[in-house]
Formats: C-alpha cells, structure tokens, sequence
C-alpha cells in the first residue's frame, strides 16, 4: 500500500452510504471502501462511521477532505438542516462537520456540496467533460444534484452557499410528488431513486428498492417500463431549466440511478429538443447528455480537487 504524503482522505457522503478513498494529487485512487450509514444512529454513529473507514485506508495523508449532500455552506463547514438525514423522523438541523471530523482526524478538512465536487471531477477527470468551460454535473441518487462550471468557474450563489437546483419545482401543485424540501414537485421530487422506488411500489402494490425496479425493467414489465419513460420525460423538463439556466454544452449524469439509463435516457433524448425548439437560435442551447465514465468516484475525485486546489 502506497505511503506517499501526497495524498488526501476523501469522502462522498450521500443519504445511504459513506465512500472512502486514499487519492494523490494526480486524481488516483490509490484505496477506497465504503459502509453503509445506520441513520437511526444520528450523527455521533455518521462521525464513527467517519473514523472506521478511515482507519481501515492504509496510508498518510495531507488533508481530509468531504463531499456531501446538502443543503450546507462550504466555507463555514457545516450542513444545513440537509434534506436527507433525519433520525426517528427528526431532521438533523445545522451540523458543524468540519469541526467535529477535525478532532477524529487531527487534520485540516475542507467540505463541498456533492453536486459541485462531482461537476469539478467530471471538468476534472471526467471522459466527457474534461477540460471543457460550459458543463453540468447531475448526480442521480438518494437524492438529486445538480452542479455547474461556467466559463471555466464553478457556479456559486449568494452567501457562499451552492445553487440548489434540485429545489426548483417541476409541478408545485403535485401533492402527489413531496419533497424533502417541504415544497412539492420538485426536480429532486421527480427524479431522486427513493422518490421513484416508492412510486412504482404503490403502482404495483409491493415493495420495492431501485435494484428490484431496474429488474422489472429489463425483464419487460410493462409498468416498471412506463414508469421509466416517465422519468426520462421529467428529466427532460428538468434539463431545460438547466439549459436555460447556465447554458451547458455539456450535460453529464452519473450516480447510482444511471444504471436504468437504457430505460429513460431514450425519453429524455426525444423530449429535450421538442422543449428547446425556441433556445436554439442564434446560440443553440440544446447541450449534448452523457452518462458520467467517473461512475460512483464523482464525489470522491471532486473532494480530491477540492483538498488539492484549496487556499
């Protein structure tokens, strides 16, 4: 196992799992391991699970380094009231991260919102977005991120905080469709792997995860197919906004759900143009979709990038 100082722990912290990984500054992953998160634990069980895996990576290493869901301010280094963390139906509040990681790992730590690590990884390292100046990174999970490079620059909003795109509505008037946001119809309403799970459960009158529905699917059903179809047609409707908002040339999906894209990305390649027929003038918006080559290392690479380019 490499020793090398010129090395980072970094760490992609979703609603489900805590990926692992040693990674130097060429963007390598020299190790890496993940676990599971019990969040029936709360955060004093997420901040060992921080310190297992970490133990378990053999190595040294300059800096430690987070990539997580949010809602959370980077600068401050704390999660705020993230929309995918409650415990006994509570949600976890404003959680200082970086202090409570400094005193388990004795070392400086830097946090990013997921979504904006996996859109530098993808400008990165990434196979379709790499050096390119116009990309979005969407990462289709637990949840939804949706991250941006402009010019070159990553895209903030106001107050340092992370433009959350995933909260702009679809539908707001679908009840049907809850966000975690507390609004309704959301981007993340739609397209999140649980959200969509839960749907075709009810269609079909029996419980069912992601994998299990990705398995109709390729068996044929006929409702798990059509539910497919859907979602690609929301993600097409969710992709103008973005189009119109930032104006990619490239669109990049990665994350668990992108194993189904077979299902719903010939949807969504249909859809898309019908909704940009008036954006393609003059400068045509209509950006090119791509499925991540990065594959579940988006978070892990952009925390690496972070840990490596920060000041």
């Amino acid at each position: 196992m490499a020793k090398s100082a010129n090395q980072y722990l970094c760490f992609d912290l979703g609603g489900t799992k805590l990926f692992a990984a040693l990674i130097n500054d060429r963007g390598r992953i020299v190790d890496h391991t993940v676990k599971r998160i019990d969040q029936s634990r709360g955060l004093g069980g997420l901040i060992e699970n921080f310190r297992e895996l970490g133990d378990s990576l053999d190595g040294r290493y300059k800096s430690v380094s987070v990539a997580s869901a949010g809602p959370l301010h980077a600068e401050r280094g704390v999660l705020l009231d993230p929309t995918n963390f409650f415990t006994d139906g509570k949600s976890w509040g404003v959680v200082p991260l970086v202090a409570r990681l400094k005193k388990v790992f004795k070392k400086p730590v830097h946090l990013e919102n997921d979504a904006a690590a996996a859109v530098l990884a993808e400008a990165w390292r990434g196979g379709h977005g790499r050096g390119g100046k116009n990309i979005v990174a969407i990462t289709l999970g637990t949840g939804v991120g949706i991250g941006c490079v402009a010019n070159g620059e990553l895209v903030r909003a106001g107050q340092g905080l992370h433009t959350e795109v995933s909260h702009i509505p679809i539908n707001s008037e679908d009840r049907g469709y809850p966000c975690a946001c507390g609004a309704y119809g959301c981007i993340e309403a739609y397209l999140a792997g649980t959200h969509f799970a839960r749907h075709l459960s009810r269609r079909l009158g029996r419980e069912l995860d992601g994998n299990q529905c990705l398995l109709l699917a390729r068996e044929g059903e006929e409702t798990a197919l059509a539910a497919f179809a859907d979602y690609g047609r929301r993600l097409a409707e969710a992709l103008r906004s973005v189009a119109v908002l930032f104006a990619p040339e490239v669109v990049v999906l990665s994350g668990g759900f992108t194993k189904a894209a077979p299902f719903f990305l010939p949807a969504t390649t249909e859809h898309l143009p019908k909704l940009m027929a008036r954006h393609r003038e003059g400068v045509d918006l209509l950006p090119k979709i791509k499925v991540s080559k990065l594959g579940d290392k988006a978070g892990v690479l952009g925390a690496a990038y972070v840990a490596i380019h920060h000041k």
